[in-house]
C-alpha cells in the first residue's frame, strides 16, 4: 500500500466570512542587493527544466461562484452546467463530454442517484475493466434543470451539445477545444489568477474532495484510487498541494539566521523521552 502523505491545508488559507477560502501567499516580499554588488551576465544562460503543470484547480470558493454566477449572469446556461458538473464529478473532459442525459435522467424525467461510466482510459489501457459510479448531487441537478428550463432538448441528446454553425442542429458534443476556449475566456474575464485549462476542473473536484474531508488519509487514496495514480504523493502534486507546502517548507525554515523557524513552521520541535 502507498504511503500516507499528511498534509496541513490549514497553514496556507486564510478562511473569511461564510467558509470562502482564499489561498495566503507566504512572502510576497523580495529582497535586492545593491545596485553595484554584481556585475551584469556576459553569456547568455540555458538551464534544463522539466514542462510545468499547464493547469491548476480552482482553490477559491468565492472565485468557484463567481465563475458560475458570470454564466448564469450572461445567460450562458449550458456552458455553466458544463462547469458545475465537470467540478462535481471530476471526469476527464473526454469522458465529460460523452454525457448524455438519459445516464443521470429517468424515463418519468426524475434524477437518478447514481450512474455508471467507463472511462475511456480505463478501457483503453487496462486489462480488467471497471465501472466508475457518479452519484448526482444538488449543485448537478440545479445547474441540470437550470438549463433545461432554457433550452428545449431530448432525452437521449448530448448534456453539452455543440453550438457552432456545423454542429447547432446535429446531436454532436461540442469539442474539447471549446471546453477550453471558454473556461480560458471566463477565468481572463473575471482576472482569475489560475492556469485554467480543461483539466482545471477535474482537479478542482479533488481539491476541495481534500479540503472537505479535513485532508481524510482514507480520501487521498481513494482518489488516488479514482485517478489511477502509483502513489497517494502523485495525487497530491497532481492537484498542487505539494507545491504549496514545499514552498512554505523553504520560506519558514531560515536555518543560520536569528528567526530560524517563522510562526507557525509547518516543521514543529519535538521532545522525545528517553524509555524508562
Amino acid at each position: 500500500m502507498g504511503t500516507i502523505i499528511s498534509i496541513d491545508f490549514t497553514s496556507k488559507v486564510n478562511k473569511k466570512n461564510d467558509g470562502i477560502i482564499n489561498a495566503k501567499v507566504v512572502s510576497d516580499s523580495r529582497r535586492y542587493l545593491k545596485r553595484d554588488a554584481l556585475l551584469p551576465a556576459q553569456e547568455e544562460v540555458h538551464i534544463e527544466l522539466a514542462n510545468e503543470h499547464t493547469s491548476e484547480p480552482i482553490k477559491s470558493l468565492e472565485d468557484i461562484e463567481r465563475f458560475s454566477n458570470y454564466l448564469i449572469n450572461n445567460g450562458r446556461y449550458r456552458d455553466n452546467m458544463l462547469f458545475i458538473v465537470g467540478i462535481n464529478f471530476g471526469l476527464r473532459v473526454s469522458d465529460l463530454l460523452q454525457l448524455r442525459f438519459t445516464q443521470l435522467i429517468n424515463d418519468d424525467l426524475s434524477f437518478k442517484t447514481t450512474f455508471p461510466i467507463l472511462e475511456k482510459k480505463t478501457k483503453n489501457t487496462r486489462k480488467v475493466r471497471r465501472n466508475r459510479y457518479l452519484t448526482i448531487n444538488d449543485a448537478v441537478m440545479d445547474a441540470i434543470t437550470l438549463y433545461l428550463e432554457h433550452t428545449q432538448c431530448r432525452l437521449d441528446d448530448y448534456m453539452f451539445r455543440s453550438e457552432s454553425n456545423r454542429g447547432s442542429n446535429l446531436n454532436k458534443p461540442m469539442s474539447r477545444m471549446s471546453v477550453d476556449r471558454i473556461l480560458k475566456e471566463v477565468a481572463n474575464t473575471l482576472n482569475l489568477d489560475v492556469k485554467i485549462a480543461t483539466h482545471t476542473m477535474r482537479k478542482t473536484f479533488a481539491y476541495h474532495q481534500m479540503l472537505m474531508s479535513n485532508n481524510d488519509p482514507r480520501k487521498l487514496l481513494l482518489l488516488q484510487k479514482m485517478f489511477g495514480h502509483s502513489s497517494a504523493a502523485q495525487t497530491l502534486d497532481y492537484i498542487g498541494i505539494t507545491g504549496e507546502e514545499i514552498e512554505e517548507a523553504y520560506m519558514k525554515l531560515n536555518l543560520g539566521s536569528r528567526d530560524h523557524y517563522l510562526v507557525d513552521s509547518v516543521i514543529q520541535e519535538t521532545t522525545y523521552y528517553p524509555a524508562s
